[in-house]
């Protein structure tokens, strides 16, 4: 017993039970915000506002919000309550967490160390990751799938388990989510130094094929049908508009290119906060903007000498594929932040490299 105990509560293990432990708090908080709301997307996909008994389970076997459904329904025909949905999802979406704090243990090691303490810990904490990680809901699954898939880049284990379920999770869940991931590891793998010619042919002929197959699934999920970009932008345009009566909209259409980006990773800030969790997020979203300015000062002072790994490239690519391809569908400050918990995590990391690197050439040039 005493030596499980050393284990647990040793380094990083520890760490990974506060984690825990923290994460528990937000699926409670979860389960009760949901059952205050009485609808909600959970509520919808554990058979609250759907009747189950009116439908096979096979008539859920689709991809998307369907395939939610699909999951849900044994367990709640075999009579599981709606908080134990809270709980499996949860714990789903902590395995997810713990993948990628794995991932930043294994690329940061102990570059922000500070008096025998790892600094990056607290990034463990961020509270909208775990807000959508705690629900019955797409997020704590496609967050784990793409957490495997970083993780299993990384580490160059593409056979493995994790990296194959992930991939096929995020598929299968958001597709749109899984093409973005795919373009932006295709392109990556296409101009990625020390990668021979031949495996680069195979990864672009697979990847084109994968992205013929993913743009028909997202065009049948959203209704555009086929490639038309006059409808691809009126789609678009309804998306945006469509929250205008919600409780937290932002007019992106009105808004200049910048701008958007800004709202879209930054915001709700403390102007927009009318509420307690708005003042929270605020608190993130100010983090993470004094992190991301301060990277790209680096990033732009020492642009030849900061060495960008291949995980790194591809998750500034997810990002940015990411930004581009949301700020023209949704207008919801909740929405915002709902959405980047899929990259950010990962983009913070990326970000906190950088500035490492930056900080260590700055160094350098002074003792020159």
């Amino acid at each position: 017993m005493k030596n499980i105990a050393d284990l647990l509560f040793s380094k990083p293990y520890k760490s990974y039970a506060i984690v825990f432990v923290y994460h528990l708090i937000f699926i409670v908080f979860a389960y009760q915000l949901r059952v205050s709301r009485t609808v909600s997307d959970a509520h919808l996909y554990w058979g609250k506002t759907l009747d189950f008994n009116q439908y096979s389970w096979f008539d859920f076997a689709d991809y998307g919000a369907k395939f939610m459904v699909f999951i849900n329904y044994p367990l709640v025909q075999l009579g599981f309550p709606f908080w134990s949905g809270f709980l499996l999802y949860g714990m789903i979406g902590f395995f997810g967490i713990l993948k990628w704090m794995q991932w930043t243990d294994l690329v940061v090691k102990d570059r922000f160390t500070y008096k025998g303490f790892n600094l990056t810990v607290l990034l463990f904490f961020m509270p909208n990751l775990h807000v959508w990680t705690s629900s019955i809901g797409k997020e704590a699954l496609v967050f784990w799938g793409i957490a495997a898939v970083v993780f299993g880049l990384t580490t160059q284990k593409y056979k493995t388990f994790g990296f194959i379920a992930g991939s096929l999770v995020v598929l299968i869940i958001r597709p749109h989510v899984a093409l973005m991931l795919l373009a932006a590891i295709a392109i990556t793998f296409l101009f990625q130094k020390g990668i021979s010619l031949k495996k680069k042919v195979i990864v672009t002929g697979v990847s084109f094929l994968g992205t013929l197959g993913l743009l028909y699934l997202v065009f049948q999920a959203t209704n555009i049908n086929y490639w038309d970009w006059k409808r691809i932008n009126y789609f678009n345009d309804y998306s945006i508009l469509s929250f205008r009566h919600s409780g937290s909209y932002v007019p992106m259409l009105e808004y200049n290119y910048f701008y958007q980006w800004f709202s879209f990773h930054f915001r709700p800030l403390f102007y927009d906060a009318a509420t307690v969790l708005a003042f929270l997020a605020s608190i993130e979203n100010a983090f993470s903007l004094i992190v991301c300015v301060v990277a790209l000062f680096f990033a732009l002072r020492f642009y030849p000498k900061i060495n960008y790994t291949l995980a790194m490239k591809v998750v500034i690519l997810f990002t940015f594929i990411a930004s581009v391809l949301y700020i023209e569908r949704y207008a919801n400050l909740g929405i915002f932040m709902r959405t980047k918990m899929m990259f950010q995590p990962f983009m913070m990391i990326v970000l906190l490299l950088i500035i490492q690197q930056g900080l260590t050439l700055m160094k350098l040039k002074k003792n020159d």
